[in-house]
Parts: C-alpha cells; sequence; structure tokens
C-alpha cells in the first residue's frame, strides 16, 4: 500500500471480545472517543503492547464494556480495502469519572503475554533431557492458560540437561527462558500468542526506507539521535546483608562485591578521567554470598548496563510501522557529522512505536543494529 498516498479517511473501531476465545466478539464499545486514544508497541518489552481507549456516555448509560472482557482497536480504510487489527487484549485498569452528567471511562489494554506475567507456578516444571522445546512450551500454554496460541514458524529443539523450575516461577520466565536463543514469543492483533524462529534485527534485511531527505516522504521532523554511552557505568557494586555468628550471638553484616571495567575500556576511569558506578543490592538464589559471589553479580550488572548503541527518535504520518520492523533511515542531510558525508543510510530496528490514531502520526524509536 502506497502510504505517501495520504489524505484517506479511515475508520476506529473498539470490539469487546471473549476473555478465552479470541474468535468470539461480544459487542462493540460505543461512546469511543478517538483523541488521545494510542498504540505503544515496544520489541523490549515482556507485554510487547500496551494501548488506551476512552469512551464517553450520558451518566446512566454504559459503553458496551462487559466486565473480563477483551478490547479489540481496528483500523479500516474503506477506500483502499485495508483492515487491521491493532490490538486484542485484556484490560488492565479502568480509570472512570463523572462530571456535568457524562461518564467518561478510560481503559488500558494489555497483549496477551501481560497475562503471562504475573502466572505463578503451583507445583514445579521438570524438562526432561531428549524433551522437545515445541512440545513443553505448547503443554504449557495448553495446560496453565485459556489463550489461544501459535508455533508456526517455531524452530524446534532438543533439551541436553534436566530443566527444573521451582513452584512460584511465572509462567512466563519460563516460556521466554526456553525458547530463548531459538524462538521469539509475541502477540499479534488478533490475541494469539505467537512463538517463530528467532532472527537477530542485524540479521534481518530492511524491507522498508525512511528518508528524512525526501520533502514529499511521510517522515516529520525533528530527528533526535540518542545514546546511552555517558550512563554505561566504569564499575558495578553488590552489597549484601550476611548473618555470622560472634560470641553465641547472630550479628549482622553488610559485605560487598565489585567489578571494575577493564583499563582500555571506553568507561574505565583512566579513560573516562572519572568513575561512574551503580550499586545494587543482591537478588541471587545463593543464601549466603560470599565477597566473590556478590563480585560476579557485580560483573553481570555491568555488562547488562553498558553502551546500547545508537537509537534515533522521530515522528512520521502513519504507515503502519510496528516494533519489530528492520528498515533503512536516511538520515538528514549534513546530520553525520561523524562520516564527514553529507547523508548517510544506517539500517534500523524498529524498537519502539506508539501509533496516535487521532491524529494518525507514529511515534518511532529506531535502534541502530
Amino acid at each position: 500500500m502506497d502510504w505517501k498516498n495520504t489524505g484517506y479517511p479511515y475508520d476506529i473501531g473498539v470490539n469487546v471480545i471473549h476473555q478465552t476465545n479470541v474468535n468470539n466478539k461480544l459487542g462493540s464499545l460505543s461512546g469511543v472517543q478517538i483523541n488521545g486514544m494510542t498504540i505503544t508497541e515496544n520489541y523490549y518489552s515482556d507485554s510487547r503492547v500496551q494501548a488506551k481507549v476512552k469512551t464517553v456516555v450520558k451518566e446512566g448509560e454504559e459503553d458496551g464494556y462487559i466486565d473480563n472482557a477483551r478490547l479489540r482497536i481496528i483500523l479500516s480504510i474503506p477506500s483502499r480495502s485495508f483492515f487491521e487489527e491493532l490490538i486484542t487484549g485484556y484490560v488492565s485498569d479502568v480509570d472512570e469519572t463523572h462530571d456535568k452528567g457524562y461518564v467518561q471511562r478510560t481503559y488500558t489494554v494489555e497483549g496477551t503475554i501481560w497475562g503471562l506475567l504475573e502466572h505463578p507456578m503451583g507445583d514445579p516444571v521438570v524438562i526432561a533431557p531428549g524433551a522437545g522445546l515445541l512440545d513443553v512450551w505448547e503443554n504449557l500454554m495448553m495446560f496453565q492458560t485459556k489463550m489461544q496460541y501459535s508455533t508456526d514458524g517455531a524452530q524446534d529443539h532438543s533439551f541436553a540437561n534436566t530443566v527444573l523450575y521451582e513452584p512460584g516461577t511465572k509462567l512466563s520466565t519460563i516460556l521466554f527462558e526456553i525458547s530463548s536463543g531459538y524462538d521469539r514469543m509475541d502477540v499479534n492483533g488478533h490475541g494469539v500468542v505467537t512463538l517463530k524462529k528467532y532472527t537477530a534485527p542485524s540479521r534481518m534485511t530492511p524491507m522498508r526506507t525512511i528518508d528524512y531527505n525526501d520533502i514529499r516522504g511521510l517522515a516529520m521532523t525533528p530527528l533526535t539521535k540518542n545514546s546511552s554511552k555517558y550512563e554505561a557505568p566504569g564499575r558495578a557494586v553488590t552489597t549484601a546483608t550476611v548473618s555470622r555468628e560472634e560470641n553465641g550471638q547472630t550479628k549482622q553484616e553488610v559485605i560487598a562485591g565489585y567489578y571494575d571495567a577493564p583499563s582500555t575500556h571506553p568507561t574505565s576511569i583512566g579513560v573516562r578521567g572519572y568513575l561512574r558506578g551503580r550499586v545494587d543490592s543482591y537478588n541471587g538464589a545463593i543464601e549466603k554470598p560470599t565477597k566473590q559471589d556478590l563480585a560476579a553479580e557485580s560483573q553481570k550488572n555491568w555488562t547488562n548496563n553498558q553502551d546500547k548503541g545508537i537509537e534515533w527518535t522521530g515522528s512520521t504520518v502513519f504507515a503502519d510501522y510496528h516494533a519489530g520492523e528492520v528498515c533503512n533511515l536516511i538520515l538528514p542531510m549534513g546530520m553525520d557529522y561523524l562520516t564527514q558525508r553529507k547523508a548517510s543510510i544506517v539500517k534500523v530496528l524498529v524498537s519502539q512505536v506508539t501509533t496516535n490514531l487521532d491524529t494518525m502520526v507514529q511515534d518511532l524509536t529506531l535502534k541502530e543494529v
């Protein structure tokens, strides 16, 4: 579809969907207010997608929502035969305001995976050597949830060793961990949890181009460059409170372990000239960690908080961008001063996109990959 051909009329609808059957439409919301309606997708967020839906009805009237039902936002452009389910999700919160004879409700809608994040296992989960990833994943979804799911395009894998998850472990933790490195768990606009073969964004072929030099294009100024390199720590410290016996009495002692960046690393004190650090409390599985354990934890925290690379933020007229897409970004003329070229093309992942349905503008976060 040629999104550069703007000026099209569009319709936004919100359907009420059964809580355990995404194919069962129970009705539609009335009094829907497009103003302030947004959908935010985040590639790196566990819940993947969230939306805000607002309705206004007269006092004493209902807007059609049924308790515990899901909501589905639908975008249609009749003149171009375009129809898309943007999100089907659970309602996690409803704010209600009564004013001058009207009732305004704001629904927070969460993607289906959100329903797995606070789901604790009541029994241990044991995965035996030789078990298949897809069998385990599908069995957990089938017997532990009421969700529809799909493994079309997923990559199977056999476990080499026994894997044990204790009671109380979140179901989302298990599903994410067992599929990590092989498949990516996501959710589609119909509300179905999907599992598909994972491909690193750096290895994906860009499917579209966002050109900030094209005055006839969809990109809107400004474009902002962001980097977290100045926030990355050069030292990570982890503390823990442990008990020790002294003269027959139990005393509490605070111990710490730390990790420093290598001397030639960009975050080291020798390169920066100053030391920026972070301090965390130990939350690992060891009951009485040693200083060596805390130092190892500190190294993990240091590694996880290093520079995440360059990100660009900007806006575009609605062009149906979604988190997870890989695009070519053509930078504005003269912006790429580091390479001394007038224009530069960088490969980016759409890591976050907020769609404003009242203005039909998409706010993009683009991560260089």
